[in-house]
């Protein structure tokens, strides 16, 4: 590589580290134009776009390097964290499997394989390649947390205790090891030892409130109530907003019989001789990277700051520039570890949280059937269920559905309230929006039953999600937090938004009609203007440029014009790559910002139609009951069904089905057939409508 290509390249790899992605990318697209097939280059491309958030991208990009070199088993690596990102374990496993079929020592490939396996519920199969890893790399602090979190899950406890131990002494400076050794310990009911480990981690991270969160469990088993109340407030000073946090502290107030609501401390620094007394951990904080992310190449450094972790360095191992840019962290479900059952009043996400928080599942292993055999994984479980919703098995579906996630070791419940069981009247039902945004749109019409059955109740959704998801009823609340809840109400209880259909309409005829989510009357006033001459199509493609070039037939349909729906940064690269970019409107900066399809909502009331693939638009222009169409491809979510061109749950779309995966060429005529048409319809009706008002006009003089 010449001299100029390297600064160049050294100049993305900062810009790289810097999060600067899009410029970094512009200059490692240059030096791939100049030299196409350098590896290093490829690579740090593909985990750039991954950081992005372009998938898609990135898995082109990472099968070309595949392609381009067939016998390097880091390409194949790459290829598979391009799977792993998009949550194709099975392909994901399969090109970890032909990396160390091509080098049998690539520890990366055994310790993705693992995480693999340990996500597809092949929990001892994991384990057999994290040991692996561990022979090749007896450092592999990655590959040692997640045998450690798989033993945890097979009942190996005695095993996982002693994983977690050799951790803490691989990284002593590392307080997460600590967190993870004493929220086992506490399990396993060995309390004392439990708060020593919780110690260990307060004295490197002393404003750790997972940690104040665990020493409060560790006293309450202890049965110190008063000491437990001040662990459980100095972690819910340090972080107010986590309801596991509130709940603990409202029934250790119960419990010692206090009148007032739980009190937040004004300072939220845990106190020095409080800490000497024994304030105990709360939870191992171990990034979902764990499981989901490379392998890290090296212990972390020795010379940390006690006070500041030093994180690990995950990168993949191949002839790279020494400027290494971090590394990316798709997001498989994590592996969890699972509580033992004990203390079944505490809240769930007070033991072993991962990142920020972790809350653990209530999860009872399945036994195996009659014949010995292993019951069917949650994600066997999950796929039944779609299956039988495609196909309109609607009380199947959704009772598989919940099974598949009461049997996932790795889910996570959000609350520690007792779930809802569809016939009772609670003071307060919490619901929960999990999930894609798409999912949300689909489901939340199901609130107004819940209003229409006057059922008090919550929706508990993202920030960024509730302006519009405000919009579907003005009966049910939708907040971020639990400001303004009673948390100590025995009779609050949850639910996710997925589990309404089963809880009150299994059939969705019995569900709200679109129009059912409604747009700020206001905006649609505001955006009235940006409706272009002619017969007014919004697009979206969600970043799948085969699926964007066939919009090029759109756009030679005369009278047509078309108005770009996405709000995504690199949207308006795309455009501008395609030969029709000119002549689509563009939304322009600042749209959205204050909520998701805030703005866009209104203007589609404007639109004479929709055309998208799969995603939030389609939902969202479905729920609004404007005319749509939308590009379905053979792996289709459930809800579009199989094989029909028309969806029961949005009347107003007609759907065009693809023949082949990612592969638009047969459904561009589709498209373009389904405009013309509607755009004919129209112009027909308005000339009906111009030639008859002049002979009402002599009707009315007549009379």
């Amino acid at each position: 590589m010449a001299e100029d290509e390297r600064a160049a390249l050294s100049r993305a790899t900062t810009l790289h580290r810097e999060g600067r992605l899009d410029e970094a990318l512009e200059i490692y697209s240059r030096l791939l134009k100049a030299r196409p097939g350098v590896f290093e280059v490829e690579r740090l491309y593909v985990f750039a776009q991954l950081q992005a958030g372009r998938v898609k991208e990135a898995h082109a990009a990472a099968r070309r390097a595949k392609l381009g070199h067939p016998r390097n088993p880091h390409a194949h690596v790459l290829f598979g964290a391009t799977l792993q990102a998009e949550h194709k374990w099975e392909r994901a496993l399969a090109a970890f499997a032909a990396a160390t079929k091509l080098d049998p020592g690539l520890v990366e490939a055994r310790y993705l394989a693992g995480n693999m396996l340990a996500n597809l519920g092949r929990n001892a199969e994991a384990v057999a390649h994290f040991d692996t890893a561990l022979t090749l790399d007896p450092r592999a602090v990655e590959a040692l947390v997640n045998r450690a979190k798989v033993r945890v899950r097979l009942g190996q406890s005695a095993e996982a205790l002693a994983d977690f131990t050799r951790l803490a002494e691989l990284q002593p400076r590392e307080h997460a090891h600590f967190l993870a050794k004493g929220a086992l310990l506490h399990d396993l009911g060995r309390s004392a030892e439990a708060a020593q480990a919780a110690m260990a981690a307060l004295q490197l991270k002393p404003d750790s409130a997972d940690a104040h969160f665990l020493v409060g469990q560790t006293f309450r088993a202890a049965g110190d109530l008063p000491a437990a109340r001040n662990a459980f407030r100095v972690a819910l000073a340090a972080d107010p907003d986590r309801p596991a946090f509130q709940l603990a502290l409202a029934r250790i107030e119960r419990e010692l019989g206090a009148a007032e609501s739980p009190s937040v401390p004004s300072d939220p620094a845990p106190d020095a001789e409080a800490t000497q007394q024994g304030l105990e951990p709360a939870d191992a904080q171990y990034a979902s990277a764990d499981l989901d992310g490379t392998l890290a190449a090296a212990p972390a450094d020795e010379a940390a700051p006690a006070t500041e972790p030093a994180e690990p360095s995950p990168d993949l191992a191949s002839a790279i520039p020494a400027a290494e840019p971090p590394a990316f962290d798709p997001s498989p479900p994590a592996l969890d570890v699972v509580r033992s059952g004990s203390e079944p009043d505490l809240p769930p996400d007070a033991v072993h949280p991962d990142v920020e928080s972790l809350p653990v599942a209530e999860f009872a292993a399945p036994e195996p059937d009659a014949v010995g055999r292993e019951p069917p994984t949650s994600e066997a479980l999950r796929l039944r269920a779609l299956d039988a919703l495609a196909e309109g098995r609607w009380q199947e579906g959704w009772t598989g559905l919940d099974a598949s996630a009461t049997s996932d070791a790795s889910a996570q419940k959000p609350l520690p309230l007792p779930h809802w069981d569809g016939a009772e009247m609670p003071s307060l039902l919490i619901v929960t929006a999990e999930g894609e945004l798409a999912d949300l749109i689909l489901f939340g019409r199901l609130l107004r039953l819940l209003a229409d059955r006057r059922i008090p109740a919550r929706l508990l959704a993202e920030a960024g999600h509730v302006p519009l998801l405000t919009r579907i009823d003005a009966r049910i609340p939708v907040a971020s937090d639990l400001a303004g809840v009673d948390v100590r109400d025995a009779n609050l209880r949850w639910a996710p938004l997925g589990s309404l259909p089963r809880l009150m309409a299994p059939d969705p005829q019995g569900w709200p009609q679109p129009p059912y989510l409604l747009a700020d009357p206001a905006r649609i006033a505001r955006w009235r203007e940006m409706r272009p001459e002619g017969f007014a199509v919004g697009i979206a493609w969600n970043g799948d440029l085969a699926l964007l070039s066939a919009f090029s037939a759109l756009a030679s349909l005369e009278g047509v014009a078309l108005v770009s729906l996405e709000t995504r940064g690199e949207a308006e690269a795309e455009l501008a790559a395609t030969r029709f970019g000119g002549q689509v409107t563009r939304l322009g900066p600042g749209w959205d910002v204050d909520g998701s399809f805030t703005d866009t909502a209104a203007l589609i009331q404007h639109l004479d139609m929709v055309v998208t693939g799969e995603g939030p638009v389609a939902h969202l222009a479905g729920a609004r009951a404007r005319p749509g169409l939308v590009a379905i491809g053979p792996t289709a979510h459930w809800c579009w069904g199989r094989e029909a061109g028309t969806t029961a749950f949005y009347p107003s779309l007609t759907l065009v089905r693809a023949a082949h995966p990612k592969d638009w060429s047969d459904v561009a005529a589709g498209l373009a057939a389904g405009v013309a048409a509607s755009r004919s319809t129209m112009r027909s009706t308005a000339n009906v409508a111009t030639h008859a008002t002049p002979v009402a006009a002599r009707r009315q003089a007549a009379l």
